[in-house]
């Protein structure tokens, strides 16, 4: 019998590795993995411990860089998983990094958001400053790049909600009220999204994966581009 596959998440949040706890085992499709989140830190309420957000992302790809001396797909990290997701929501190719007081960029490319529809204009432009913040030219040997436009909720509203007026929209990538129309649903609540809830949906995601796919092309990106790291039996 083969181990269990190694992913690792560096991500914005706990509701982000959520959804995407759903989608890895989806895509997995009964094969055996074992998670662990690297960034942030979580506690035993699946609470954020340490610094999380983009800003947090950066950091921890930073602080990675600085660990080698070199390029970063040197780091021990990325040969002790299988594969290693990181993952920015596209709402941050609209930020700036003095929005979390970040002095240390290695380039001034925020922000980079393009016009949408298509959404890859900006997811493109956005996956070329997380590789700035790696310090590499192109994407790492086992590392996926996730970039959900215009965040994450919009996958987990397709998946869950798809017949939400802005669910079924032919264009629900380039709309910015995900997180606003799960509040309708209680996944938010005054602002806060709630983990307990997201965690709760997680098989609901998962059997719902073909359909974000199907609706959401840095989704389907995502998935093609983590299938095709995926070790054979």
């Amino acid at each position: 019998m083969s181990r269990p596959m190694r992913v690792a998440f560096v991500v914005e949040g706990p509701t982000d590795y959520a959804a995407l706890l759903a989608a890895v085992r989806a895509l997995l499709n009964g094969r055996d993995f074992v998670p662990t989140i690297i960034q942030p830190e979580l506690n035993e309420n699946l609470a954020a411990q340490t610094a999380g957000g983009w800003g947090g992302v950066y950091k921890w790809c930073r602080q990675a860089v600085q660990q080698t001396h070199g390029p970063v797909r040197n780091n021990p990290v990325f040969s002790s998983h299988d594969l290693l997701v990181i993952q920015v929501d596209a709402d941050v190719a609209r930020k700036n990094y003095s929005n979390y007081e970040i002095t240390d960029a290695p380039n001034d490319d925020l922000p980079c958001e393009e016009d949408c529809p298509p959404p890859s204009a900006t997811t493109d432009a956005l996956r070329s400053v997380m590789l700035g913040w790696l310090d590499e030219n192109s994407v790492p040997p086992g590392v996926v790049l996730c970039t959900p436009s215009k965040s994450i909720e919009t996958w987990v509203l397709v998946a869950l909600f798809p017949n939400d007026q802005s669910a079924r929209n032919p264009n629900v990538e380039c709309r910015w009220d995900g997180e606003v129309r799960l509040r309708k649903y209680g996944l938010v609540k005054s602002g806060q999204k709630l983990i307990a809830k997201y965690h709760a949906n997680e098989a609901g995601i998962c059997a719902a994966w073909p359909v974000v796919r199907g609706k959401c092309s840095e989704a389907e990106r995502f998935s093609q581009e983590f299938l095709a790291l995926v070790p054979a039996n």
